[in-house]
């Protein structure tokens, strides 16, 4: 569609691409635990050792999930956009209210089976342009791939765990929308010299078949 240019771009964009957002939301079942702590909760006892390795995984969650599934992961996209952080985002990326993010929801997909749904915040000041430019030419891949293809590195800090309900994921799995999930959110971050090369927030909520399956209301 074109654009006449007496548009503003931005605005434009803003009254979109909500649209096609999913409404991203979800209520906590058990509460954000700290993943140290988290290792001893009883309702981890019943896991299985990768998927214990997956809840707490600090590396790529794409590699992670393309050897569980021996295959190539792909990113299903809900919504790609700009957003402004909430006072709780804000807070828990050490970032102000009101700053300008982008926000991505997608699922992360082994052939038709979405195995995991993950919703990212990166505040605009708190990413590196070429960083940005990587994810705007390839929006449609998983985070871990497009920084790994372009040699940025990434730790992890702040992982915590938790079991929510989430009405989007759970719809998308063919689930009542009361289904307890298995999730986690950590800030992914890398900083160079003169500052940021990234940072984000991240949130990750498991399917069932994946991590969870024997969790009851």
């Amino acid at each position: 569609m074109a654009v006449p240019r007496s548009i503003d771009q931005k605005a434009l964009y803003m009254v979109i691409l909500p649209v096609m957002a999913t409404g991203f939301s979800y209520t906590l079942i058990k509460d954000w635990t700290d993943a140290l702590e988290a290792r001893h909760i009883p309702l981890l006892e019943g896991l299985l050792p990768h998927q214990l390795l997956l809840l707490f995984s600090e590396g790529s969650m794409t590699t992670e999930l393309e050897l569980l599934s021996d295959g190539r992961v792909e990113a299903e996209i809900r919504f790609n956009g700009p957003t402004a952080l909430s006072a709780a985002e804000a807070d828990f990326l050490g970032a102000r209210p009101g700053n300008d993010a982008i926000e991505r929801e997608v699922w992360l997909n082994a052939g038709e089976k979405r195995l995991l749904y993950a919703r990212t915040l990166i505040p605009v000041n708190m990413i590196d342009r070429f960083v940005k430019a990587a994810l705007d030419e390839k929006g449609s891949e998983p985070l871990g791939r497009v920084l790994s293809s372009n040699g940025v590195l990434f730790a992890k800090e702040r992982l915590e765990i938790g079991i929510v309900r989430c009405p989007a994921a759970s719809k998308d799995l063919n689930l009542p929308e009361q289904t307890p999930l298995f999730a986690r959110r950590y800030i992914l971050f890398n900083r160079g010299a003169h500052g940021w090369i990234i940072k984000a927030a991240v949130t990750e909520i498991f399917s069932p078949e994946l991590i969870g399956a024997g969790i009851r209301n």
